[in-house]
């Protein structure tokens, strides 16, 4: 996988984990927090580069050298300001965007093409995720092998 350049937009436990799972990946991480407590955490912990301050600021961005930004991922609680993250980032130069929401409404077919044609790459709702994991978790047998007999009459 190629090395990539991150900027993480978080306000917690969600940023400061997928920052953690991508620096185990060798990617350069920027993570953008409003918390300068939580960052001095992330710092004494990882080696990342850390912004206090809020992902909507054009100034914050600029500073997380939005320009030569691979990917933008804004996972703060509140959807409207990784909404507002990722479309400003996409403007400021970030190749792709990824924005956490919790709306499920916002993930029916049209609305992704109205958040795609707003600069928005990506929504992930970590809801729906565990929602579908749960189902597929339900659907599967407690089986993990099976073997057919005389045909497949028999499994």
């Amino acid at each position: 996988m190629k090395k990539m350049n991150i900027i993480i937009a978080g306000d917690g436990e969600v940023g400061f984990h997928l920052a953690k799972l991508l620096t185990d990946e060798n990617h350069d991480i920027t993570v953008v927090d409003p918390h300068s407590d939580l960052l001095k955490l992330i710092e004494a912990h990882t080696d990342l580069m850390t912004i206090p301050g809020d992902s909507t600021c054009i100034s914050v961005l600029e500073r997380a050298n939005i320009r030569r930004t691979d990917l933008l991922i804004s996972v703060v609680h509140d959807e409207q300001i990784n909404l507002m993250t990722a479309i400003i980032g996409k403007k400021l130069g970030a190749r792709r965007t990824i924005a956490r929401v919790n709306n499920t409404e916002y993930l029916e077919d049209k609305n992704v093409e109205l958040f795609k044609s707003l600069g928005i790459d990506h929504l992930v709702c970590p809801e729906r995720l565990a929602a579908e994991e749960i189902v597929n978790l339900l659907e599967q047998t407690a089986a993990t092998e099976t073997f057919g007999f005389s045909g497949g009459k028999l499994i």
